[in-house]
């Protein structure tokens, strides 16, 4: 299964698998629904996401159970048996038997066949999914990078995704235009907040692209924790947004889109001012419950880009400790989200999810956003005590153990799940010592 899988072991919440059967009810099956829920989390990793590579993971872990079933029953027989030999005398009648009985389930090996495997996804409920998302994150995290000035540092986007061309997907996930179906296969709008310092996913959300990004943030800022820091694009420079920033203790960065209307409080320096904005004449459309009307006070800054363009940030942290340049050096740091969003959907190669219906389209994404946030867990843990930070996300090289490598005639190695090629610096291969389309295994 790879090293990465052993790996994953280490930091998988165990917890999860742990709920009372009462709460799914089924009969005694081969695939039960932790094991289903671990095969998942296994395929999730791997670059081969077939159902037929998920059943042969799932016989590895039935078979690995099966056999710590057996050496469990095997010991307690064996001290049965030294129990009995301290008892004085013999026993009248035949001699006692001490027969290895195995469950039900695990009697027959399981049958290679996808169909069971398949209804067993089915089974696995979302509650239990949405329970392994939450307790994949690292809780009370703390480096130079996950914090700034006391502030927990979070970064907020969206992107999309493709789904399947099905008739239950269609319904949800249809692209339109000017109410007019597409004839492109439909597509999800994925909302997200990465933590900055672990790279892990916090928060995210599932709808179709028809929604809006800021709609599916305002409800997603419900969970963020106190004193969270938020840098954000100009998209979620609005009122509303703001708004309830302000009202349940979390702060935010965000460029100017536009001219905006406001009276200055106090001037701390140059292109450096705390300023109040009033509610705006017309509220955003897509928040079917706006914030209640006010005046908001916000810091206000202007900076100048490393392309030498000026650009305005506004800060809900007035705090006049915090200088107009740490704010800036902040602000820069928000592209970390690209490149994670960029990251999630390639080494998770979730661009397209593979489901059929949108309940397992949601259940396979937050699995494999799961699975990102393990791999993530099992870095901080093997660098957040170094005393110095590494130069590289090494997050690919990490991922790698599941996947192929190709090599071509000039000795160049690239790897079909990327986006690109990179050269083997630790091998000198030469074009006569590698044929065209040659393939390893790592």
């Amino acid at each position: 299964m790879g090293n990465i899988i052993g790996l994953l072991e280490n930091e998988f919440p165990v917890s999860v698998l742990s709920f009372k059967k009462e709460e799914v009810k089924t009969r005694d099956r081969v695939f039960t629904v932790p094991n289903t829920l671990l095969a998942m989390i296994l395929t999730a990793v791997q670059q081969d996401k077939t159902l037929k590579n998920s059943v042969d993971l799932y016989y590895i872990i039935h078979q690995k159970h099966k056999n710590q079933v057996i050496e469990q029953l095997e010991r307690n027989i064996q001290a049965q048996k030294n129990e009995d030999s301290k008892s004085s005398g013999k026993k009248a009648g035949r001699p006692k038997k001490y027969n290895l009985q195995l469950p039900k389930s695990l009697e027959k090996d399981i049958s290679l066949n996808t169909a069971a495997y398949s209804k067993a996804r089915d089974r696995v409920p979302v509650e239990l999914v949405d329970e392994l998302f939450e307790k994949s994150r690292i809780e009370d995290v703390k480096n130079n990078y996950t914090h700034w000035n006391g502030y927990r540092v979070f970064l907020g986007d969206g992107t999309y995704v493709q789904m399947q061309d099905t008739e239950t997907i269609r319904e949800i996930y249809e692209v339109k235009h000017k109410e007019i179906a597409s004839e492109g296969y439909p597509q999800g709008l994925l909302e997200a907040i990465i933590e900055r310092g672990t790279g892990q996913l916090y928060s995210f959300k599932l709808s179709n692209r028809h929604t809006s990004e800021l709609s599916l943030f305002y409800d997603m800022l419900d969970d963020m924790p106190q004193k969270s820091l938020l840098l954000l694009d100009d998209l979620y420079n609005c009122y509303e947004i703001i708004s309830k920033c302000k009202r349940i203790g979390v702060d935010l960065v965000v460029p100017a889109k536009r001219e905006r209307n406001y009276e200055i409080v106090e001037k701390l320096g140059d292109g450096d001012e705390i300023i109040r904005i009033n509610t705006p004449k017309n509220r955003s459309k897509w928040n079917g419950i706006s914030e209640k009307p006010g005046k908001i006070t916000l810091r206000r800054i202007t900076c100048k880009s490393p392309e030498g363009e000026d650009y305005v940030l506004f800060i809900t942290i007035l705090d006049r400790n915090i200088t107009k340049d740490d704010i800036q050096l902040l602000y820069l740091t928000r592209w970390d989200i690209e490149i994670g969003i960029r990251e999630i959907k390639t080494v998770m190669n979730i661009n397209v999810l593979r489901s059929k219906t949108p309940e397992m389209a949601l259940k396979e994404l937050s699995i494999s956003l799961s699975a990102y946030n393990l791999i993530r867990k099992v870095i901080y843990a093997s660098v957040k005590d170094l005393p110095f930070s590494p130069k590289e996300d090494f997050i690919y090289k990490y991922y790698s153990f599941n996947q192929d490598i190709f090599i071509d005639k000039k000795g160049r190695v690239y790897n079909r799940w990327s986006s690109g090629r990179r050269r083997n610096k630790t091998n000198d291969i030469r074009s006569d010592a590698a044929e065209s389309k040659t393939k390893q295994k790592i």
